[in-house]
């Protein structure tokens, strides 16, 4: 089994170093970067498993580092460092998608701790035999046989749904059952990439095609050969950038900037998109012989709440899934539990369950989980208290309880936010519930 790659970014010769030969010994590869630019070079080489980066760094911020790896990180979890007067920025950071933050001067054992947690969780579910575990009810078992069927064609697919649906899923599934399952699936997500970058991104440069090409790029077609590139919101495709990509449709042809010559791209385009692409082409905001080239085959996913003979499956792998992640025994829902979770609209879909049930799995006082643990805001709605004892246990309860659905379950930003250690803030939430 290969070892996990950590990418560290510290400008810090000595906190670098120790950081570096901590991870070593620890069996990590470990690949250190001084600035952002030699971070994003070394992503572009190869994707890291785990990114930890300083939030300053002498060439830019965090911010500029997470904005520009966009297109490199896909579901790369990255955890900043940072000193305590730039914790604005970080929580910033953790908003936009960062998976945490850290102050400095930190405990590296628990920053270990942290990366191999985080580590445990995989990206999507792979039975035994390598192909990615995906239908789960009828719905997405018709599904899954679509997709089966065009596997090994060539025909470009177009995969909709709502947000947190599962598109990504669908794509390597059919990547995963398909000829091309050995060759790269590469994912970039359309909207992330910086305008200024997109031609160089997608087709890549040679060295010295514009100020600042100081080596040549492989861009994401030639990333992905004879394998599969997934372009995940492609309603958010940049006009240029939908002409060139007709093109390679078309004649399986591109030209990196600053070339001579054209390449030739063997591989599947999978896209897929939250938006309505049949409306923007009627609005003349996506190109209508780029619709009908990339919709020939078009796989729509059901939103969660339609898929209702899902849920209690899906809840039950997540929950193990989770406390696999984290190291706990396995816990269960209660029916009562079961029964909210069948009636709740879901408006984040799959990605709203996986979060709420990481969250129960972490904070959740006994090992069967009551309808509150998954859905906090239900405890919020409390009994008009009788004593002042009990007006104060239960506002304060509420205010824990609503930091942390704010935080999404992370602990160490909810005791942030109320300026509390995360010990104070377990044991003033332990004794209020007992006080309940």
């Amino acid at each position: 089994m290969s070892r996990h790659h950590v990418l560290v970014v510290e400008d810090d010769a000595i906190l670098g170093g120790a950081l570096t030969q901590r991870l070593k010994l620890e069996d990590f590869e470990v690949t250190w970067a001084k600035d952002c630019d030699q971070a994003l070079i070394a992503m572009r080489r190869r994707r890291p498993d785990f990114v930890l980066s300083d939030i300053v760094l002498p060439d830019g911020s965090g911010e500029d580092l997470y904005r520009r790896a966009q297109p490199w990180l896909g579901d790369t979890p990255i955890l900043f460092a940072t000193a305590f007067g730039e914790i604005d920025q970080a929580v910033r950071l953790v908003k936009a998608g960062a998976d945490d933050y850290l102050t400095k001067p930190y405990d590296v054992d628990d920053v270990i701790e942290r990366i191999r947690g985080r580590l445990r969780r995989p990206a999507v579910e792979v039975e035994e035999n390598g192909v990615v575990d995906f239908a789960l009810s009828p719905a997405t078992e018709r599904i899954a046989e679509q997709l089966r069927r065009v596997a090994n064609t060539d025909l470009p697919v177009l995969i909709t749904g709502e947000t947190g649906t599962g598109k990504e899923v669908s794509a390597r599934y059919l990547h995963a059952t398909s000829r091309r399952a050995r060759k790269p699936f590469v994912a970039v997500n359309c909207g992330a990439i910086p305008h200024e970058l997109l031609e160089s991104q997608f087709f890549g440069h040679e060295r010295g095609a514009f100020t600042g090409a100081s080596q040549s790029h492989v861009g994401f077609f030639e990333e992905a050969g004879e394998g599969t590139l997934f372009l995940d919101e492609i309603g958010e495709l940049d006009s240029r950038l939908q002409i060139a990509l007709l093109r390679v449709l078309e004649d399986g042809r591109f030209r990196p900037v600053g070339s001579r010559t054209d390449r030739s791209f063997q591989g599947r385009i999978i896209a897929a998109t939250n938006a309505d692409l049949d409306t923007m082409r009627i609005e003349k905001t996506f190109r209508e012989d780029l619709y009908y080239r990339l919709s020939v085959i078009e796989i729509s996913l059901p939103p969660l709440r339609h898929r209702t003979a899902e849920i209690e499956p899906l809840a039950d792998r997540l929950l193990r899934q989770a406390a696999h992640r984290h190291d706990m025994d396995v816990r269960l829902i209660s029916p009562d539990a079961f029964t909210v979770l069948l009636h709740h609209d879901w408006p984040g879909n799959v990605r709203e369950l996986r979060n709420r049930l990481e969250r129960a799995t972490v904070l959740a006082r006994g090992n069967m989980l009551a309808p509150e643990d998954i859905f906090p805001e239900l405890a919020l709605a409390a009994p008009e208290p009788d004593t002042l004892a009990d007006a104060r246990r239960q506002a304060e309860s509420e205010r824990i309880d609503r930091a942390l659905i704010e935080s999404d379950g992370k602990v160490g930003e909810a005791a942030r936010r109320l300026g509390i250690s995360r010990t104070t803030l377990w044991k003033r939430r332990s004794s209020n519930k007992r006080g309940q």
